[in-house]
């Protein structure tokens, strides 16, 4: 859940309307969501097949070195849950992925050490599907209507947790709790002006961790680290980018034992916030 699903759903958003003027056959409202589900990888995906540190700017600590994650593998096939009542539909959308976490720690001023961690997550994104139509109209008339942020997490160990996010500025105040029932409009996502100066404030349990903002820059990926303020408080200022369009922003939360010591699990949280850069109404 991390570059390379960020590049993948950029990619796929701009040309996602994806075939749903072709007509077909279903014979339930549960079969005709899950495959408008199955068949949007903009907005129902956590594949990520490219690497962390391509094309990466990152700042990083001098005690810690550099670290990255490399090339996941997934699941063959999502795991789908389908709701229907009424004209209402909810979908549960799980994946897991599976790779690596690389990191070249300093040994001391002049040379470093190459550590590798194995890697595997859980992830969730939820949607809200309404009915538009009828039941002969394309996909028995259901359209998304609104997603949540994706949440994920490590299966192997899992201690750390973003207990909410706040998104500051002199023009909004935004506090996310629970990133899975955080719903935006598809078409009306929450939006930031270009160069806007954000003020983020992690709330969590990692009392004893780091915290990361993953972001683009055109085709640059950016890790940017937050400031840890104590008692699991983590706060960063970050500019939104420039040029209008849609992103994504990953909130990333370790334990620092994940990257400093070289016995102990993957630990780690991360929310994955959709967003618009767009001039101001």
């Amino acid at each position: 859940m991390h570059r390379a699903l960020v590049l993948t759903l950029v990619a796929l958003f701009a040309a996602t309307c994806f075939v749903a003027c072709q007509k077909q056959e279903f014979e339930t409202d549960e079969a005709a969501v899950r495959a408008l589900v199955t068949g949007d990888p903009a907005h129902f995906t956590s594949s990520t097949a490219g690497d962390s540190n391509e094309n990466a700017q990152m700042v990083e600590d001098t005690t810690m070195g550099k670290w990255w994650r490399v090339p996941q593998t997934h699941d063959s096939a999502a795991s789908i849950e389908v709701q229907v009542q009424g004209d209402s539909a909810w979908v549960g959308w799980h994946q897991h992925n599976y790779g690596e976490i690389i990191h070249w720690i300093l040994t001391s001023d002049t040379t470093a050490a190459k550590w590798t961690k194995p890697l595997q997550e859980a992830v969730q994104i939820n949607g809200i599907f309404k009915r538009e139509g009828s039941d002969t109209a394309a996909y028995r008339g259901w359209k998304l209507k609104r997603i949540s942020l994706a949440y994920g997490r490590s299966e192997t160990t899992s201690t750390v947790r973003i207990d909410s996010l706040r998104i500051h500025s002199s023009l909004r105040d935004i506090l996310i709790g629970d990133p899975l029932a955080a719903y935006y409009h598809v078409d009306s996502l929450v939006a930031f002006t270009p160069g806007e100066s954000l003020s983020i404030t992690l709330y969590t349990n990692a009392t004893d961790g780091y915290a990361w903002l993953h972001a683009f820059w055109g085709s640059a990926f950016v890790r940017l680290p937050f400031e840890d303020q104590g008692s699991g408080v983590f706060t960063g200022t970050w500019h939104a980018q420039i040029v209008p369009g849609f992103r994504f922003a990953i909130f990333d939360l370790m334990t620092k034992s994940t990257l400093m010591d070289r016995s102990a699990s993957y630990d780690y949280n991360g929310w994955l916030l959709p967003y618009r850069i767009q001039t101001a109404r």
